[in-house]
């Protein structure tokens, strides 16, 4: 019997060389198993890590953890947690000599300024100072139940007299058949159970318990059957986990990104220690804070909303606030979070006072200037619109058919620039344009037509109004047009009469990428096609035929005209063929040689299903039904229990499927 390694919460961020038992194990491939889950789904915009080092990412912990990176062994390590693109989270620190290193930890590195709460999704990144990278998604399955159910008392021995149920929920981010629900609690060695962790899906179930579980539509559950009810408590007792792989593993050293999402765990925030997590970050201040005198007494300031860190609480107001320099006191006034503007009054006229804005959240940001203000009796003029924009400058951008504008920027003339619009002009109409903050980089405006003539306009933005440049003529160079490098197909799924293709992106020539097409074709018959935009980074083929084989091809689309077709990674196939999808569970008694196997299918009609074990032998045919439903019962069989049996359907398609044995 081969000794299943179980990957438990408690385990994985011990030491070192416990790090090396999971990654000689588990990350060779000892626990790659077959779930009864229906359908793989696709991962999104997936990173797999290239090996041989691995990310593991404890999500409630705010952990982070990597491990087998033994070439980059004494070299600065750079993780980063980044969320729709917008870093979170950021530690630095040495790796081991075994390659490993941890954040938020014993043993382990803080996060710098702010512990991260880590979510499904957020991407983990690890740079090296060598230049080398790694990383991956964090996966979004979570428990999110764990109950006992009494069962009736039986005589009989073997019979289940208490079950505990773990049920959870997961994104189109998790491919269900490696995902991995585990129970762990010492305590439960000295029981029937025998064991310290117990998890589903599993290659055998040691006597002293069962399982079985399902997945479909996003949801999960795994059920944990006991043969008494002091059993079944210890277990409840225990600390349950969910844990996603992120990649299929390709050969002995893959490396597969690995999340794990623990029940029982209070989600954040930093370990002892370590900084707090967002909820007690402070906003960021205010921005184009300009104060004014407003009449008899009073003076009044405008600013742009504040924003606040990743997770950090939302703006709960603004607080403007004038010193009064003569007696050495603050006077002060609080407006909602949605206020841009506010006034203070009860001042004394003649006197200066230094004016500054800050944002709440329960905690207040670093305060904003607004200037010094004179308060007057006068009653102030209307403010200015700003001055026009100077110095415009325009360059040819990086791709053919885009320009970088640049210029300097407006005078406020008493009222603050709030940003620019920049405008490419043909004629009379605006062909492209886009708007930018005050203080934001020289932009570049994309989809022009190379060779030909526009004019440039930016426009200078604010509360009073808006003031434009004079337009300033500039023609595109007009280059020879290059067409995109060939995309990277990382991952194919066969479904029912469709087929799932992610890919890498293509890099851009000196177009623009506008798409992707993505195209299946049979030996005889009309190809099937799917396009996406150039953000896509996978498509589904529908329409396909079960059972025939289509030829893939996938190429990034510019005005430059199509790549190369797609290159095809390790794992990928380049041709699929649409079949049957099945799920299955199965069970074998042994006392009464008893097979128990139960399923669906995802084509009803005319389908049976057939179930052999592992030598070959025949365990007993089922029709399908009209909802995809069937059942195989085999007392009394003849056909040997195997710890793995095979489904196969008539209609195309097959599922291996471990075997619970009681």
């Amino acid at each position: 019997m081969r000794k299943r390694l179980h990957i438990t919460p408690a385990d994985q961020a011990r030491a070192p060389e416990l790090q090396k038992k999971i990654r000689g194990g588990l990350l060779a491939g000892g626990t790659a198993v077959a779930l009864v889950a229906g359908g793989t789904t696709m991962v999104v915009a997936a990173n797999p890590p290239p090996g041989p080092g691995n990310i593991e990412i404890f999500a409630k912990r705010d952990m982070v953890a990597i491990g087998g990176y033994a070439a980059q062994a004494g070299q600065e390590a750079t993780i980063k947690v980044s969320r729709g693109g917008e870093l979170i989270g950021i530690a630095r620190d040495i790796v081991d000599d075994t390659g490993f290193l941890e954040v938020n930890h014993p043993g382990g590195v803080c996060w710098d300024v702010v512990t991260p709460n880590i979510q499904g999704k957020d991407e983990v990144t690890v740079e090296f100072a060598d230049g080398s990278s790694d990383g991956a998604v964090a996966g979004t399955a979570v428990i999110t139940s764990v109950e006992e159910v009494n069962m009736p008392a039986t005589p009989e021995e073997g019979d289940v007299e208490g079950q505990v149920d773990a049920k959870g929920t997961y994104g189109e981010d998790v491919d269900t058949s490696r995902m991995e629900v585990e129970i762990v609690n010492p305590d439960m060695r000295g029981t029937g159970i025998g064991e310290r962790a117990i998890g589903w899906p599993a290659d055998e179930v040691p006597a002293g318990y069962t399982v079985e579980g399902s997945a479909d539509n996003g949801e999960f559950t795994a059920t944990y059957g006991f043969f008494s009810e002091a059993e079944r408590d210890t277990a409840f007792a225990g600390d349950p986990s969910v844990a996603s792989w992120q990649a299929e593993p390709v050969g002995v050293e893959a490396q597969l990104g690995l999340t794990i999402s623990e029940y029982k765990e209070i989600d954040g925030p930093g370990f002892g220690g370590c900084p707090a997590g967002p909820a007690g970050q402070a906003p960021n201040e205010p921005g184009n804070v300009f104060a004014s005198a407003a009449g008899d007494g009073s003076l009044t300031a405008t600013w742009t909303a504040a924003t606040v860190p990743a997770d950090a609480p939302a703006i709960t107001g603004y607080q403007l606030i004038a010193e009064d320099t003569e007696l050495g006191q603050e006077i002060s006034i609080k407006v909602g979070a949605e206020a841009t503007s506010a006034t203070l009054r009860a001042l004394v006229n003649g006197q200066a006072y230094p004016a500054k804005v800050v944002a709440l959240n329960g905690q207040a940001s670093a305060p904003a200037s607004g200037g010094g203000v004179m308060v007057s009796a006068d009653t102030p003029d209307e403010p200015a619109a700003p001055a026009a924009v100077t110095g415009v400058e325009i360059q040819d951008g990086t791709l053919a058919g885009s320009a970088t504008v640049s210029w300097t920027p407006a005078a406020a003339n008493g009222t603050p620039v709030t940003g620019y619009r920049v405008e490419a002009r043909s004629g009379d109409t605006v062909a492209v344009s886009a708007e930018v903050g005050p203080g934001a980089t020289p932009p570049t405006l994309d989809s022009l037509t190379p060779g030909s003539e526009y004019g440039f306009v930016v426009t200078a933005l604010s509360a009073a109004g808006d003031t434009a440049s004079s337009a300033t003529a500039y023609t595109l160079a007009a280059p020879d047009l290059q067409a995109p490098s060939a995309p990277s197909v990382v991952r194919v799924v066969a479904g029912k009469g469709s087929a799932t293709v992610e890919w890498q992106p293509a890099t851009a020539g000196n177009t623009p990428i506008t798409g992707y097409t993505l195209t299946a074709t049979p030996q005889a018959g009309e190809a099937v096609t799917a396009t996406t935009d150039a953000a896509g980074r996978g498509a589904v083929l529908n329409g396909l035929t079960n059972g025939t084989a289509y030829a893939l091809k996938l190429v990034a689309t510019s005005a430059a005209g199509d790549s190369p077709a797609a290159t095809f990674g390790t794992g990928a196939a380049s041709s699929v063929t649409p079949a049957d999808q099945l799920t299955a569970t199965a069970e074998f008694r042994s006392d009464k040689r008893e097979w128990r196997i139960t399923g669906s299918a995802s084509i009803t009609t005319g389908n049976t299903v057939t179930a052999r074990n592992a030598t070959g032998a025949t365990i007993g045919p089922a029709t399908v039904a009209a909802d995809g439903s069937w059942t195989i019962r085999a007392r009394n069989s003849n056909t040997a229990a195997t710890p793995r049996i095979t489904i196969t359907s008539s209609a195309g398609g097959s599922l291996q499927v471990a075997v619970s044995t009681r």
